[in-house]
C-alpha cells in the first residue's frame, strides 16, 4: 500500500475519513533508518491495545523471575523518556500533532488516564521534562533523579545505543550528579547552567529533587547516597556499574535482537554477573504494537494477532514487484519473512520493512519460555519470532542481498583474528554504502571499535594495515553470503573497502546529525545503510589513517 498520498490529504488538506473512519489523534514520524522518515497515523482505537501490550510484556518478565525477586510496592522503575511542550509540535492543517512515537505522551494532553498511570512510575515529574531544552539535558535530569533513589527495580532504555549513552552520561558527569543530589541544587550541573536560563524551572527542579530525597531520609541520606555514587563511578575498571549503583535492581532491559546484538557485550559489562539483561518486553513500532516477550533469556516475541492482521512474504520473494504472502498459520520454523500489517489506523497490507525469523513453535517442554497456564492441555500452533534485519539496510546491487548480519559476521570475525597480535577489542558500530561511481561497483564499510584503540592500532602498524583489513573482511563476507561470493567470482562486484574510523565517530553521528532530522532521540537506531552524501563524507572525514602495506 502506498500510503503517502493519503497521508498528504490528511496532513496538508485536513481531510477526514481518508484512511479510517476512526479519529486520528497523532502522526508518528518513523526513525528513517531505512530511508526517508514517514508519517504513520495513530488512531484512537489503536492506543489502548498498545498500552495493554506494554503492560503485558512487563508482567511477563516478572512471571519468569523467582517470586522472591518481585518488586515491593515502594520500589520504583527507571525508564528514559522524552518530553516536549504541546505548542512546540508540528501539526497538520486540522491541528493533529506530528512527532516521534517517543513523544506521544506529550502530544495527547487529553489522555488523562494514560498520563496518570504513567506518572506513578516517573522518577521526575513529567511536566518538568517537557520544559527541557534538549535531550541531553533531559537525560541528565532524569538520571539525577533516578540516582537519588536507591531502591529501583528496573532500568530500561528502549534502544541499545541510547542505553549505552545514558550510562556514558553517568560516567562523564558523576561528580556533578553527586553534588546535585547532596545539595538538592542543579547549579552544580554544567549542562543545566549552559542550557537552562529559566530560573523558575531550575527552582522547580530543585524543589522536586528535594521532595524525592526526603522520602528516603533527607540530608543524611543525600550525603550517603551521593558519596556512594561517587565511590562506585570512580572504579573505572570494574564491571557491574548498574548493579553497584542500584543494588536492588532486578533487571535491565533494551532491544537486543537483530544487529542490536552487537551492543550486548558492552551493556552486559555495565550489568555485571548479578543483573539480568532482558530483551525489551514488547515489539512496538510507529506502525503499531505487534507483540510481547516470549522469553527472558532470548530475543523472541509472540505476535499479537488481536492488534493487527499479519501477512508474511518469504525472504526469497521480498524483492519481487508483487510477492505472494502467507498467513500466520502458514509460516514455518527456521524461515524468514518480511512482515506485512493491516491495522485499524488505516494501514492496509503495509510493508514495514522488518524481516522476522520464525525461531520455533510454542511448546510446554521449553523451560526457557514464559510460564503457561495448565489449560488448555494442547497448545495451538503458535510461532515465536525474532527480528532478523531491516529491508532498507540491505546492500543489494545485483541480487546478492547482503544483510546487516552478513556484514556484522565479517567485521566481528576479522576483529577476532586480531587477538593473535595482542589486539583485543570488540566492534562498537558500523555503517555502509554502495560505491556506485566505481568500476566494478563495491561496498564501503565504516566501523568503530570499543575503547581507546587508536594508539594500540598505530603501534601494530605492521600487522594491522588497510590492505589486511580489506582482505580479511572480504574473505569473511564471502563466507557469510554465498550470493555475494558468486557475484565476486563473476567480477560483477568489486572487493569491499573497510574503513576504521576514530573513537567516538558514531556517537557524534547519532547525537548531532540525526538530532536535526526530526527523529526522537530515543528512536535513534544504528543507520546501517548510508544514503546522504554529507553523511558518507562525515565518515570519510573521520577515517583513521593506517599503513596501506602489509
Amino acid at each position: 500500500m502506498i500510503i503517502v498520498n493519503y497521508v498528504d490529504r490528511i496532513v496538508k488538506n485536513g481531510e477526514k475519513n481518508v484512511l479510517t473512519s476512526d479519529k486520528i489523534i497523532y502522526f508518528a514520524t518513523t526513525s528513517g533508518t531505512t530511508g526517508r522518515s514517514k508519517y504513520i497515523p495513530i488512531a484512537e482505537s489503536t492506543v489502548n491495545p498498545g498500552k495493554m501490550l506494554m503492560r503485558l510484556g512487563s508482567c511477563r518478565i516478572l512471571m519468569c523471575l523467582d517470586s522472591s525477586l518481585f518488586p515491593s510496592s515502594e520500589q520504583r522503575l527507571f525508564q528514559l523518556y522524552s518530553g516536549k511542550k504541546l505548542d512546540r509540535f508540528a501539526k497538520t492543517k486540522d491541528g493533529i500533532p506530528i512527532g516521534p512515537l517517543s513523544l506521544y505522551r506529550s502530544a495527547i494532553p487529553n489522555d488523562f488516564l494514560f498520563k496518570q498511570a504513567l506518572s506513578t512510575y516517573d522518577v521526575v515529574p513529567f511536566d518538568l521534562l517537557e520544559e527541557m531544552p534538549d535531550f541531553e539535558t533531559s537525560a541528565f535530569v532524569q538520571l539525577v533523579f533516578g540516582l537519588s533513589i536507591v531502591d529501583l527495580y528496573s532500568y530500561t532504555v528502549n534502544f541499545a545505543p541510547s542505553f549505552i549513552h545514558s550510562l556514558k552520561i553517568i560516567e562523564k558527569y558523576f561528580e556533578e550528579i553527586s553534588l546535585c543530589i547532596s545539595s538538592v541544587d542543579f547549579q552544580y550541573s554544567s549542562l543545566i547552567e549552559e542550557n537552562i536560563t529559566d530560573c523558575k524551572l531550575k527552582s522547580k527542579l530543585n524543589v522536586a529533587l528535594n521532595e524525592v530525597t526526603m522520602e528516603y531520609g533527607g540530608l543524611t541520606y543525600r550525603k550517603e547516597r551521593s558519596e556512594h555514587i561517587r565511590k562506585e563511578c570512580a572504579k573505572k575498571d570494574r564491571s557491574g556499574l548498574l548493579h553497584r549503583l542500584w543494588p536492588n535492581l532486578i533487571y535491565a532491559s533494551t532491544v537486543l535482537g537483530s544487529s542490536f546484538e552487537m551492543y550486548k557485550n558492552e551493556i552486559e559489562k555495565y550489568c555485571g554477573d548479578k543483573l539480568p539483561l532482558i530483551n525489551l518486553p514488547y515489539y512496538l513500532a510507529s506502525e503499531g504494537a505487534f507483540g510481547f516477550i516470549a522469553s527472558i533469556s532470548t530475543d523472541e516475541y509472540f505476535l499479537s494477532a488481536e492488534h493487527a492482521f499479519f501477512e508474511f512474504i518469504k525472504e526469497e520473494d521480498i524483492l519481487e514487484t508483487q510477492p505472494q504472502t502467507v498467513l500466520l498459520s502458514e509460516i514455518e520454523a527456521g524461515h524468514r519473512y518480511e512482515l506485512v500489517v493491516t491495522t485499524e489506523a488505516g494501514l492496509v497490507r503495509y510493508r514495514m520493512g522488518d524481516v522476522i525469523h520464525c525461531t520455533r513453535f510454542l511448546c510446554r517442554d521449553d523451560d526457557d519460555l514464559v510460564p503457561l497456564p495448565s489449560q488448555p492441555s494442547e497448545i495451538p500452533r503458535i510461532p515465536l519470532i525474532s527480528m532478523a534485519y531491516r529491508i532498507g539496510s540491505l546492500l543489494n546491487v545485483i541480487g546478492e542481498k547482503t544483510t546487516e548480519e552478513h556484514v556484522l559476521y565479517a567485521l566481528q570475525t576479522t576483529i577476532f583474528h586480531w587477538k593473535q597480535f595482542g589486539i583485543n577489542f570488540q566492534l562498537a558500530d558500523f555503517a555502509s554504502f554502495t560505491k556506485l561511481d566505481a568500476f566494478p561497483v563495491h561496498y564501503v564499510i565504516f566501523f568503530e571499535l570499543l575503547g581507546e584503540y587508536e594508539q594500540i592500532i598505530a603501534d601494530r602498524s605492521n600487522e594491522i594495515t588497510q590492505r589486511n583489513i580489506d582482505l580479511q573482511t572480504e574473505e569473511h563476507l564471502r563466507q557469510a553470503n554465498d550470493f555475494y561470493d558468486i557475484m565476486r567470482d563473476a567480477g560483477r562486484l568489486g572487493p569491499v573497502s573497510c574503513i576504521l574510523v576514530r573513537h567516538g565517530t558514531f556517537s557524534i553521528f547519532h547525537e548531532k546529525i540525526f538530532s536535526t532530522a526530526g527523529v526522537g532521540p530515543l528512536q535513534v537506531k544504528g543507520h546501517r545503510l548510508l544514503r546522504q552524501t554529507d553523511h558518507i563524507q562525515y565518515f570519510y572525514d573521520n577515517k583513521l589513517h593506517l599503513s596501506s602495506e602489509k
